[in-house]
């Protein structure tokens, strides 16, 4: 091997095992995005070298596709097309740039691997960072380790535990490879020490859909060998049946250890497979989703754009209108919401391809055990991945979908042992017009990275400040944000507000309708954008944003209550009364807030008794409400003439509103 190709290969190993372990914490996207930079740098620099050996010498020809390769490109082409269409470019984009970044790995792995040794190298790395995530994680669950950020734990460094069993389910059948094929007793204990771990971290994540995708894939390899009546008396040693066992043990002992000590396992993994709640939730999801689906069936709504429209179909989820969901936990009809019709045929076809591919290829290897093993081994990884994409969303992220086409790449050059095909030698001068075009593109990526990790590192400060509710850091950080990626409309979101809690109306403004031009049914910017109306006293438009915002959260009081204020200020009273009384029966926790803006409709339409009344339940319902005190004392002084119960109300206003939290509800 030259040494041109050996420094390609090790940069490939590099990258394999380095790609998973990044992040970066001063970041609010602190996992995907440090993993996707660092994969689209390592990429370039990986093309760039091959290309340059490529034209120079020749040293390294250009190996021949599989077939499943175009139906591959076909549905990222597709996927990339639709930004033509997509209300928000920008998150087309977004995810595009996952994507191309992975098939960029594609055709570099079976390019750079073409020998039974390199592709064990490969899949090595990529089961160590498995393990080594493993471990991370299993330290966060026992000791609390919290260097790393988290936000569902124990999600190692990838924020949420679901994204790392992606990675970890896609690893698992590896381990099982490299520990049935090693001759190396060491290795052998080694890989079942470290496949045992993996297990425990997998356990202790109490992840539903990989202990399903684990199951699966330990159930089909038995199907397939009992099948196939594969005989693995050549494999198994003394030392190898040892190591298994410890392993067994490991994974039993520490299934019944948690941050407390000692506690039965089986009772955790019990109730968590009898536990439905997130299943509910995904049932609503995904029932909303097809909603998407029936009115964008053929073209969908764009890459990246279920989040533009999800909250538009919201009926089923409802009570989740106040989380900004991004995905539908199902990349198959999130491909279909998004892609359409189209998207969806084309995924199907890339399915079908790439199962006969491998079926074919599999009865090539009839009579190579060893080969046969390392082929099943890639399957089941897909397989499992593919059975966590009906529950998740492993194709949002980059590391599922970087392992996934290296794994395809790996498959290729797996295929290629026992075919005929020659590799193509191009002329010299095509991989060199490819390598200026990369070499020119390249400083414009990384200047673009390079601001997309500024933005949001922003965007991470912008986040801590509107919860500290300092709202000139708010400003200023989602400013810089902006001016660092200006086509993300996100800071928008957190600036407009931010004036609106100055009382800076005209400021807002701006903001929050920029917001809803890419996000036309996002709740809160509707809801906010209302209220910068009803500041400006535009009584007409912040009445129709406050219908909108009903329209899609009509479970919030809030929304009905803000509503009926607008009425009242268009005098349209049976309406604003109409909207009071929703607020009340959906939101009893501010009950007392709707039954004082209830009275004061009904004193301004004459209906004197109804006021009092209203405003008595409103105290009766939070008895340190002063507002509804001082109405009554003015009623009692003006209307009723009554001067010792206007003087009590009038006291008691005066004494709430010295106390906190007595003014305001």
């Amino acid at each position: 091997m030259s040494l041109a190709k050996k420094n390609l290969s090790r940069l490939l190993l590099i990258t394999a095992f380095s790609a998973p372990l990044v992040f970066y914490p001063n970041l609010s996207d602190f996992a995907n995005l440090p993993q996707r930079v660092f994969l689209e740098t390592t990429g370039i620099l990986l093309a760039l070298t091959w290309l340059a050996n490529q034209s120079s010498n020749n040293a390294l020809p250009l190996q021949r596709l599989p077939f499943f390769t175009w139906p591959l490109l076909a549905f990222i082409g597709w996927a990339l097309c639709t930004v033509v269409f997509a209300l928000n470019p920008y998150e087309t984009w977004k995810i595009g740039r996952l994507w191309l970044t992975a098939i960029l790995f594609f055709f570099l792995t079976q390019q750079l691997t073409v020998s039974s040794p390199q592709r064990r190298q490969v899949l090595t790395a990529l089961f160590t960072a498995a393990f080594l995530v493993a471990i991370l994680g299993i330290s966060q669950h026992l000791f609390g380790l919290s260097s790393i950020p988290q936000i569902a734990p124990p999600s190692a460094n990838f924020a949420n535990k679901n994204m790392a069993v992606h990675f970890i389910v896609l690893l698992f059948p590896i381990g099982g490879f490299l520990f049935l094929t090693t001759e190396k007793n060491t290795t052998a204990w080694t890989t079942s020490l470290m496949l045992s771990l993996i297990v425990v971290y997998l356990i202790y994540t109490q992840t539903r859909a990989g202990w399903l995708a684990v199951t699966c894939q330990c159930l089909l390899f038995t199907i397939l060998s009992k099948t196939a009546r594969v005989n693995f008396a050549s494999f198994w040693s003394i030392q190898k049946k040892w190591a298994l066992f410890t392993g067994l043990l490991i994974v039993l002992t520490m299934t019944n250890i948690g941050p407390a000590g000692f506690t039965p396992g089986y009772e955790a993994v019990g109730r968590r497979v009898a536990s439905n709640a997130s299943v509910q939730i995904r049932f609503a999801i995904w029932a909303d989703t097809l909603t998407l689906i029936q009115q964008h069936p053929l073209l969908g709504v764009g890459l990246g754009n279920l989040k533009v429209y999800f909250p538009s179909v919201q009926k089923e989820s409802i009570s989740l209108y106040t989380q900004y969901l991004k995905d539908a936990h199902n990349d198959y009809l999130q491909i279909w919401a998004e892609l359409g019709l189209v998207g969806l045929t084309l995924f199907a076809c890339l399915i079908g391809s790439l199962g006969v591919f491998l079926f074919k290829t599999l009865k090539n290897f009839t009579g190579d055990l060893p080969k046969t093993l390392e082929f099943q081994a890639m399957g089941l990884s897909l397989m499992g991945v593919g059975i966590n994409a009906l529950f998740c969303f492993p194709l949002e992220r980059i590391i599922p979908l970087f392992t996934i086409m290296v794994m395809l790449g790996l498959l290729a050059s797996l295929a290629r042992d026992k075919g005929t095909d020659k590799p193509i030698h191009v002329p010299k001068r095509f991989p060199a017009y490819a390598g200026i075009v990369l070499l020119v593109f390249a400083p414009i990526i990384v200047a673009d990275n390079l601001k997309t990790i500024a933005a949001n590192h922003f965007c991470l400060k912008t986040s801590i400040a509107t919860v500290e509710n300092n709202w000139k850091d708010v400003i200023d950080n989602g400013t810089k944000g902006l001016y660092f990626q200006p086509n993300d409309v996100t800071p928008h979101s957190y600036i407009g507000p931010a004036y609106l809690a100055l009382g800076n109306y005209n400021e807002a403004l701006p903001h929050l309708l920029t917001m809803l031009e890419k996000f036309p049914y996002n709740y809160i910017t509707l809801l906010n954008t209302g209220t910068a109306y009803y500041g400006l006293r535009d009584y007409h438009k912040a009445q129709q944003y406050f219908a909108q915002t009903v329209q899609i959260a009509p479970i919030d009081g809030a929304a009905h209550d803000q509503l009926g204020k607008a009425y009242c200020q268009l005098k349209e009273y049976p309406k604003a009364i109409e909207e009071f009384n929703e607020a009340i029966q959906l939101d009893p926790k501010k009950k007392s807030l709707y039954l004082y803006n209830l009275g004061l409709v009904e004193r301004e339409r004459g209906h004197v008794p109804k006021a009092i009344k209203a405003f008595e339940q409103a105290i009766a319902a939070n008895s340190k409400f002063a507002l509804p005190h001082r109405e009554l004392a003015i009623i009692y002084l003006q209307l009723k003439h009554d001067q010792t119960r206007a003087g009590y109300h009038a006291r008691l206003f005066q004494e709430l509103s010295q106390s906190p939290g007595g003014s305001h509800q």
